[in-house]
Parts: C-alpha cells; structure tokens; sequence
C-alpha cells in the first residue's frame, strides 16, 4: 500500500516538473536581432511599408502628410448624427486627456492630469481660429504628447469629432 502511495508521488511530481518545462518552452518565443532596442508604439507595424503604397483594406484611412490634411476642408455635414456620433468619439478617444469640453470651468480628463504638460482647453479662442483641417491633421497624426489617431478612425469619424468640437466651440 505504502508503495503505490509512493509511486502515485513520484508520477506527479514527474508530471508537475514536466508541465513546469512545457509551460517555460511555450513562454521562449523566437526573438530576431532586428528586435532588439526597438521600441514598438500600438498602432505601428514593425516593417516599414514600402514607400508610395498603402496597406490592403486601409486606403480609406490613408492620409498622405501632415501638410495635405491641413488643406482639407470638411466634407461632412455638422447635422444632428454627426453631432452625435462626434461626442460618443470624443468621449472614447479624446475626454480621458483632454476632459468633457462641454463643461465650464475646463477641467483636463483623469489621464489628463497625471500627464507632464496639461492638455488644453479646446474651445479656447486659439483653438477657434484653427482650420478644420488643421484638427482633423492633429486627431490623423497627432502632435507632442498627444498620439495620432488615424489608424483607427476612419476620415469620416475625424470629420465628426472636428464638428463636435466646433459645435462645443460654438462655431457650428
């Protein structure tokens, strides 16, 4: 009796420390050289595309530069949808850093006040004088601590956070 108690423990610890190896062989993963000291943002891919091409699927997000963005002009209506579908967007992308701009006196979001520089109020007047262009450009790429966007949202989705704010600044 006493020795198949003793064999019963053997099995599973033989059984626990082979686990134990198959767990840690799962967890190596291969690892190339050009890995190394790279540092990889959400959002970003590790080969570079080639340039003058754009991803399968992805030329209805695509943007050409900075410069080309801040020449747009709003194609989208600033009706009552867009309004809508501009505030359900900003309050998942934007409100944690840069607050609920519907309330005065301006307070930054949670995440907002625990980043090194505050994140501004945007219907301040400095922000009233910028083109449409101009915010769709800073929401697509992004600017200082504030990351770009355009890899997740459609244009069209840019488009209607551009007339939510616009509508907060009491523009549209």
């Amino acid at each position: 009796m006493k020795l198949a108690r003793v064999g019963k423990l053997k099995v599973a610890l033989v059984l626990s420390l082979a686990s134990l190896v198959a767990v840690s062989e799962a967890i190596a993963l291969p690892f190339n050289d050009d890995m190394v000291d790279v540092q990889k943002r959400t959002g970003t891919i590790m080969r570079q595309k080639a340039p003058g091409t754009v991803a399968i699927g992805m030329s209805e997000y695509f943007v050409p530069s900075r410069e080309e963005a801040e020449k747009m002009t709003n194609p989208v209506k600033a009706d009552a949808a867009s309004l809508a579908k501009g505030k359900r967007l900003f309050a998942v992308n934007c409100l944690p850093c840069h607050g609920d701009i519907s309330k005065k006196p301006y307070q930054p979001g949670a995440v907002g006040k625990k980043t090194l520089q505050t994140p501004p109020d945007l219907t301040l007047d400095t922000y009233k004088t910028r083109t449409d262009g101009s915010i769709f450009a800073t929401i697509h790429f992004g600017i200082r601590l504030m990351p770009g966007h355009g890899w997740k949202l459609t244009p069209t989705d840019h488009w209607d956070i551009v007339n939510y704010i616009r509508n907060q600044q009491g523009i549209k």
